[in-house]
């Protein structure tokens, strides 16, 4: 099994030099790196092609870079379309993946066909490398598959585009990613999910850096104006994840990949979530009255029960009535 590594980077000159060896050092075989640097002003690009010269002779090497910054998702599609591998490992130019981690992921796709998208637990490291508290939160190795009545997009699992791995296949059978912001990791779960299965190992096969300047997994600089506008815009854009979810589920039930009435209550879990989020919103910027009991009603008509009409509608109705709670909430929430 021939498989791509795609090397995604940005401004990255303080790790990359790390990053780029942790990924030709891998031990695997047959494998091919692509590397697509989005147009850095920091050094990047010129250190990567003064550590690539050194690369082994068993990896070949496909630079697909950006003359100028065109940012994630438009990066992302360019290197995944040049990637001729059968299952495409995603590595990121601030991150450190262990020697044996393209090795553990391939095992897994070969081990089940129906596996569409495999990821790992971590290990969070700070700036200089030293390592922080936290991990990916599951206990055990485990499987997620949508089932007849999934009560969440995600099937219950968590998207982690910092140890993803995905078969080809979902990339072939979905094309490229609306140019949005978004991240690709969340929509690719639920491209994996819709073709079949997303495995997860609790073994860490990552070293995730957090730092000031992440997308996600950020370092906060502490609770300030910026932070919270940060907060706020992370959370406006996370009402329009549902845009690529919804083409991607049209796309399958016209592929006959899902049933009419799979898609139908996928496309209500959106539907909820996205007023889920706009009322999370409105209830940390204090927002008009008038807007918050609209996103509230909006989401009373999503809601399949009585009681998660109330925990999921009135559980923000105190931050938004009391100053106090708001502040609370917004100098502790991390994003």
């Amino acid at each position: 099994m021939k498989v791509s590594i795609l090397f995604i980077t940005y401004n990255h000159g303080r790790f990359v030099r790390e990053a780029i060896r942790s990924a030709m050092a891998q031990d695997y075989p047959d494998l091919e790196l692509i590397v697509c640097d989005d147009g850095s002003s920091d050094g990047t690009r010129e250190i990567l092609d003064e550590e690539l010269t050194s690369c082994p002779g068993h990896i070949s090497v496909i630079e697909a870079h950006s003359k100028q910054n065109v940012g994630l998702i438009e990066n992302f599609n360019r290197g995944i379309a040049a990637s001729s591998g059968e299952v495409v490992v995603v590595m990121a130019g601030d991150d450190i993946s262990m020697p044996y981690r393209v090795s553990r992921i391939a095992a897994e796709f070969a081990a089940d066909p129906q596996c569409m998208l495999v990821y790992s637990n971590w290990i969070r490291i700070a700036d200089a490398g030293e390592v922080l508290p936290g991990s990916c939160g599951h206990k055990e190795d485990r499987t997620f598959a949508h089932g007849l009545q999934p009560d969440c997009v995600y099937a219950g699992g968590k998207g982690a585009g910092s140890t993803a791995a995905y078969r080809a296949l979902v990339w072939r059978t979905f094309g490229p990613l609306d140019n949005c912001r978004r991240p690709e990791d969340r929509c690719y779960w639920v491209r994996a999910l819709l073709l079949g299965k997303v495995r997860y190992l609790v073994e860490p096969l990552v070293k995730w850096r957090t730092h000031t300047t992440n997308i996600s997994n950020y370092q906060s600089c502490g609770d300030t104006p910026e932070t919270r506008k940060r907060i706020l815009r992370d959370l406006l854009h996370r009402q329009n994840y549902g845009r690529q979810f919804r083409i991607d589920i049209e796309h399958a039930v016209r592929a006959s990949l899902i049933t009419p009435t799979l898609a139908k209550r996928l496309l209500s879990i959106i539907c909820r979530e996205r007023e889920r989020e706009r009322l999370r919103r409105f209830s940390l910027a204090e927002a008009p009255w008038k807007l918050w009991l609209g996103s509230a009603r909006c989401l009373m008509n999503t809601s399949p029960s009585a009681r998660n009409l109330f925990r999921i509608s009135f559980a923000d109705l105190p931050i938004r009535i009391f100053h106090r709670r708001r502040e609370q909430k917004l100098s502790l929430i991390h994003i």
